[in-house]
């Protein structure tokens, strides 16, 4: 992998927050557990929902985004429990390695906009099914 061409210090946290639904696994309520000192139980009940058949971290208002993630520090845009995030987290940006999509699109709105700091507000929503 060569050189990252994103920053995530220069980004307003989309991963954590455009997201309606951040599914975490037995494996990463340990690891919060663990950073926590307390049991996976408490860390599934303090910190995450069902959505659906899924379970997922908590979501908070956001400053910015109507909600974001339960773990997005609101004044430094960065996660505040980045040594026990989950695997999902752990895996951005699997696209593509050295970018983030979303910092490109930052990026690219700025230039556009030319204003430093624009934020174009996007959304993703998670369908379970498709109705016909």
């Amino acid at each position: 992998m060569g050189k990252l061409k994103y920053d995530c210090t220069d980004c307003v946290g989309y991963c954590c927050s455009i997201y309606d639904r951040v599914d975490v696994w037995k494996k990463d309520l340990k690891r919060l557990a663990r950073h926590f000192d307390i049991t996976p139980a408490q860390a599934k009940k303090k910190f995450t929902r069902k959505v659906g058949k899924y379970t997922a971290l908590k979501r908070k208002e956001d400053l910015i985004f109507e909600e974001t993630c339960i773990f997005l520090d609101q004044t430094t845009r960065l996660c505040s429990v980045y040594d026990a995030r989950p695997d999902t987290c752990r895996e951005w940006p699997v696209h593509s390695g050295d970018r983030c999509v979303y910092y490109d699109i930052l990026q690219f709105e700025r230039k556009q906009q030319d204003d430093e700091d624009y934020v174009p507000v996007v959304e993703i929503k998670v369908l379970e099914e498709v109705e016909e």
